[in-house]
């Protein structure tokens, strides 16, 4: 079931990134983040514009998607939200992450956006060939910007425009 996150999942939706930044080249971060990074990430959604939706099975969070502004200090780019989502390792190949896209892309939808943004690192391709069943394309790419442990990666800029009729 798809839901509304509420600061009890938290602890979860901590655990489920952690795992990705741990990894190693799923994120940029290089350090999992605090319960208390999390919380402040956590105030700065709202459920109204910028939601955190979570998968429960049974009682127990094992994946969960945000919507977030993208840019939001430049107000032309205001009907432009970032689109984020994680899976517990546990859970991955299960469809878990389509069924959380398409939630997102469906409040996206119904909200006052016109395009939705995913940022990633080029060596996910996991999460490249979900985005793309979605309808995104590349939109931009930074060669070798991730630098982690020796290595080099490029950050994808992946798009969708939604389909809002003309106004």
């Amino acid at each position: 079931m798809i839901r509304l996150a509420q600061s009890e999942h938290l602890n979860a939706i901590n655990k489920i990134y952690n795992q990705a930044v741990e990894d190693g080249l799923r994120t940029a971060h290089t350090q999992p983040l605090s319960l208390q990074e999390r919380k402040r990430w956590f105030n700065n959604h709202s459920s109204t514009l910028y939601p955190v939706f979570v998968y429960q099975q049974d009682d127990d969070v094992i994946g969960w998607l945000s919507i977030s502004p993208y840019r939001s200090d430049r107000e032309a780019l205001d009907d432009v939200v970032e689109i984020s989502y994680y899976v517990d390792y546990n859970h991955h190949g299960e469809g878990i992450g389509s069924k959380l896209m398409q939630y997102g892309l469906d409040f996206c939808s119904s909200a006052p956006y016109r395009i939705v943004v995913a940022i990633l690192i080029n060596s996910n391709e996991t999460s490249i060939k979900l985005l793309e069943k979605f309808g995104f394309v590349e939109g931009g790419r930074i060669p070798d910007a991730i630098h982690y442990e020796g290595e080099f990666r490029d950050h994808l800029y992946m798009f969708k425009k939604l389909n809002i009729p003309s106004q």
